[in-house]
């Protein structure tokens, strides 16, 4: 009798990377880098590439081989997921990384709608209160949202997806 072995989500990951953009598509773009398995981030990047009217954010879930290479640079192992991030200005010298709080608010106010003026609002709390809202948020985020079984692979706007 042959065991039925699961899908190795990495070589699926790896497998989406080979379809990346060009690095020249996204070099001194902003990058976000969620959790692939999180229903909740999930719709968060669904909300902010709807908001991006400029197209000015790529994304990437830290379960990615992109991710997992752009934030050891940081000393960040991705795998850990304890956040999302944001690399701002990828690949230039003005390049930072942002993680939690900060992150969302640089993602939020580059957005339009609704979701800028979270953003705007976000931004006048202290920094102590957005750090205990996002832990609060991050912390329950699999009991309040399903877990996915996999990291999604878009077909749409899977031009703005870095795997």
């Amino acid at each position: 009798m042959s065991a039925i072995l699961a899908p190795d989500p990495t070589s699926r990951l790896e497998q989406a990377a080979e379809s990346n953009p060009d690095e020249s598509a996204y070099l001194g773009q902003h990058i976000m880098c969620y959790d692939g398995i999180c229903s909740y981030c999930k719709g968060i990047v669904e909300a902010a590439i709807d908001a991006d009217e400029d197209a000015q954010f790529f994304f990437s879930p830290l379960q990615s081989p992109f991710a997992q290479k752009a934030l050891a640079r940081y000393g960040i192992d991705s795998l850990e997921l304890r956040s999302m991030y944001v690399i701002s200005n990828y690949g230039t010298s003005d390049e930072a990384v942002r993680a939690a709080a900060p992150a969302s608010n640089f993602l939020l106010l580059r957005l339009s709608g609704e979701l800028k003026q979270l953003g705007e609002a976000n931004s006048r709390k202290p920094r102590a209160v957005q750090d205990a809202e996002y832990k609060a948020i991050a912390d329950c985020r699999y009991d309040t949202h399903p877990k996915l079984a996999e990291v999604g692979i878009p077909e749409a706007d899977r031009q703005r997806f870095i795997f």
